[in-house]
């Protein structure tokens, strides 16, 4: 037997050792990553406070409460109505509505990746 196949042998032994010797099964699941703590609550946060002051002067922009503009849907009522992946879209390009009390927004990408992540906890909650 060459040094080679010795060495690979001695290698693979020991890797089958290692893994007996676990004190759980190794999932995939185990070598992604964690993602680190409060990263989501942090983008939630800010998507609040964005909404709270690009939204809120017409849309109530909680779990609860009345729009202060009649016409203007809650944001919890929005995320019902459409699937986030088209507000998301609709963000970036800039909303457009048929009534001409909204004004225009386009928000930056990182903007956007916060209120998507505050609107999915208004979807959530009903």
């Amino acid at each position: 037997m060459s040094a080679t196949v010795r060495a690979t042998i001695i290698v693979l032994a020991c890797a089958v050792i290692a893994g007996a010797a676990s004190p759980r099964t190794r999932t995939v699941q185990d070598a992604r990553p964690a993602e680190p703590v409060g990263i989501a609550d942090e983008a939630i946060e800010r998507g609040r406070l964005l909404a709270s002051t690009a939204c809120a002067g017409c849309h109530a922009t909680g779990t609860t409460g009345e729009s202060p503009m009649a016409a203007a849907t809650s944001l919890r009522e929005i995320v019902h109505r459409y699937p986030l992946d088209q507000l998301e879209e609709a963000f970036a390009e800039g909303l457009v509505t048929a009534h001409p009390a909204m004004p225009q927004y386009i928000f930056r990408a990182s903007e956007i990746d916060d209120l998507i992540a505050y609107l999915e906890t208004l979807k959530a909650e009903r």
